[in-house]
């Protein structure tokens, strides 16, 4: 019986050495020999290669865009005009500089409120800005070029004011019935105060 044993695992190890060594039987050669074969590519055939797959410009028209959806990507980008960058766009930041030096200022309001002469300014994203009417300073909102209503502004002590801030402007939630929109320029801040419209 150990006779049987001992040749059933001579056998089974035998095998198994055998398996293991067909395993092994790797060419590790293939490290020194990976890049056998493959010829260096010269700088034109690298230009080439990169223009072929560059969209090629094509001109803002009816024709030129007809050309880009029926052959797509290789009429894929439209010229953009010389001393144009889209993703900077300097007409932009100067017109938000600009808008600062007019005392133009962006709030969101996210509750509706009763202007003056009891108009309902709904809640929105608007354009505010100072404006006399009757010697009195009032706040103007707009929306686009359209005014959308106002209120009365007074002289305020901003106690919140952030000390690198020169011109902002924000909403206060004074109370559950009230909100107090600052308007501060570099001369001085100034307050409006108005009652939340409370819908039936």
């Amino acid at each position: 019986m150990k006779k049987i044993f001992f040749v059933i695992f001579l056998l089974f190890f035998s095998f198994s050495q055998l398996k293991a060594a067909e395993m092994l039987d790797v060419d590790y050669n293939f490290i020194d020999t990976a890049f056998d074969g493959i010829k260096p590519v010269t700088d034109k055939e690298f230009n080439d290669t990169i223009n072929k797959l560059t969209p090629q410009p094509v001109e803002n028209t009816f024709g030129g865009k007809l050309k880009a959806f029926l052959f797509g990507r290789k009429y894929g980008v439209e010229p953009q005009a010389k001393g144009q960058d889209k993703e900077f766009d300097i007409g932009g930041e100067q017109k938000a500089i600009q808008d600062l030096k007019n005392g133009v200022y962006y709030i969101k309001l996210l509750v509706s409120i009763v202007g003056e002469d009891n108009k309902i300014i709904p809640l929105g994203n608007y354009k505010i800005q100072e404006k006399m009417l009757n010697n009195r300073p009032m706040l103007v909102f707009y929306q686009g070029h359209q005014e959308i209503g106002m209120l009365k502004l007074k002289l305020f002590e901003d106690n919140l004011k952030k000390e690198n801030d020169l011109v902002y402007s924000r909403v206060d939630i004074v109370s559950d019935e009230l909100v107090r929109i600052v308007y501060s320029t570099l001369s001085d801040t100034k307050c409006a105060l108005a009652r939340v419209y409370l819908q039936n």
